[in-house]
């Protein structure tokens, strides 16, 4: 598995030219902005079965610029059979990487799963997605309890639906929100 870091609060600036992500192709390509799911996916990953298909992980930050995209599109997401964007602040974030993917995955038959990157479902993204709209809320779920148990069952879930693997994916855990109780 490949992951590239991030800066916290950091960002692409689109005058220093094209970023080229130099990852591997592989079965399963996560893209996100959000460095804390990148983080506990990469975790769940390093607790994955030998022979579970091969991860990559992606900060979207690194693909800004449309010819970044293409970069990442020819080289990596062109081989893969699932590819899933957890979109921060939907379509009009990232609108050509959108536009691709979406071409790309129904060109090339992949299962391309989009959903919001908070907690409010973003009806476009599932509706341009070529999972189920069941299977891209199961997938968000799994992100939004968070949890390594939660981020683990991504990838069964990932398996069972997907690739035609004998995993059993359990459902969604919730997590409670937390509570600071203070007398005063």
């Amino acid at each position: 598995m490949h992951i590239l870091s991030a800066t916290a609060g950091g960002f692409v600036d689109e005058a220093a030219g094209v970023v080229r992500v130099e990852q591997e192709p592989a079965d399963i390509v996560v893209l996100s902005a959000a460095d804390t799911t990148l983080s506990l996916l990469a975790a769940a990953c390093q607790r994955l079965p030998e022979a579970f298909p091969s991860v990559r992980l992606c900060n979207l930050m690194h693909l800004r610029q449309p010819a970044s995209v293409d970069l990442y599109v020819d080289e990596v997401l062109t081989h893969a059979r699932v590819i899933i964007v957890d979109h921060l602040g939907g379509r009009s974030y990232w609108p050509y990487g959108t536009e691709r993917l979406v071409a790309l995955a129904r060109e090339r038959k992949q299962k391309l799963i989009m959903f919001s990157g908070d907690r409010t479902e973003d009806p476009n993204l599932l509706r341009e997605s070529t999972a189920s709209p069941a299977q891209c809320r199961q997938l968000w779920r799994y992100l939004r309890e968070s949890g390594s148990e939660n981020a683990r069952e991504f990838f069964h879930f990932i398996g069972q639906e997907f690739l035609g693997r004998a995993d059993i994916a359990r459902p969604p855990r919730v997590i409670p929100d937390p509570v600071v109780y203070s007398p005063q």
